[in-house]
């Protein structure tokens, strides 16, 4: 037969479990809320202390001793140099004719554009037509015995560069072409 132990029923409401039950809820919710400041404490210093240095290092990097930051505030910070270049070509070839007392000379060359950054490619072929338009003009500003020798065409590569990334900047407010190749010259 049941002991009269076994039997006891809580009629009253006072039993020992409500304790228990209450002390496990506890526990959990302290537990929670210790997890919740950890996450937070985590989440604080990845995001936010991480970007805060970012900052100060960006800020240190652009600390260039004092000189006017208003010309690199228009510039396109360029990207990291471990990256494939991309090439443009402004086809087709330029063609350019020079006055020459003794005889008729042209020049015909083929320039190709190169960057790392696909915006800046996508740009180029934006203002492609300004871009050849300039280049025509630098080009046939030449003097034929200058274009002749390497030092001639090393300095017209520079004009070149410095040419269209002026084009870029005065009109799309970025550069970022970092070279110019000539792929074809040919000077008579």
């Amino acid at each position: 037969m049941a002991k009269k132990e076994d039997l006891d029923l809580d009629v009253d409401g006072k039993g020992g479990k409500k304790k228990g039950s209450k002390m496990k809820l506890i526990i959990i919710l302290v537990v929670v809320l210790i997890l919740a400041a950890g996450g937070g404490g985590a989440a604080w210093y990845f995001l936010i202390r991480q970007s805060a240095d970012d900052v100060a290092a960006l800020d240190a990097a652009m600390d260039d001793g004092g000189q006017d930051a208003a010309p690199v505030a228009k510039k396109k910070k360029r990207k990291n140099h471990n990256e494939p270049p991309i090439f443009v070509g402004l086809d087709p070839a330029f063609v350019v004719s020079f006055k020459d007392q003794s005889q008729a000379r042209f020049m015909q060359l083929s320039v190709e554009l190169m960057s790392r950054d696909q915006e800046v490619i996508d740009i180029v072929d934006s203002y492609k037509p300004m871009i050849r338009n300039n280049l025509l003009l630098l080009f046939s500003s030449q003097k034929f015995d200058e274009i002749v020798t390497r030092e001639g065409k090393e300095h017209l590569l520079e004009q070149t560069l410095e040419e269209v990334n002026n084009t870029l900047l005065n009109e799309a407010g970025i550069d970022g072409v970092e070279a110019v190749y000539f792929t074809a010259f040919v000077a008579q």
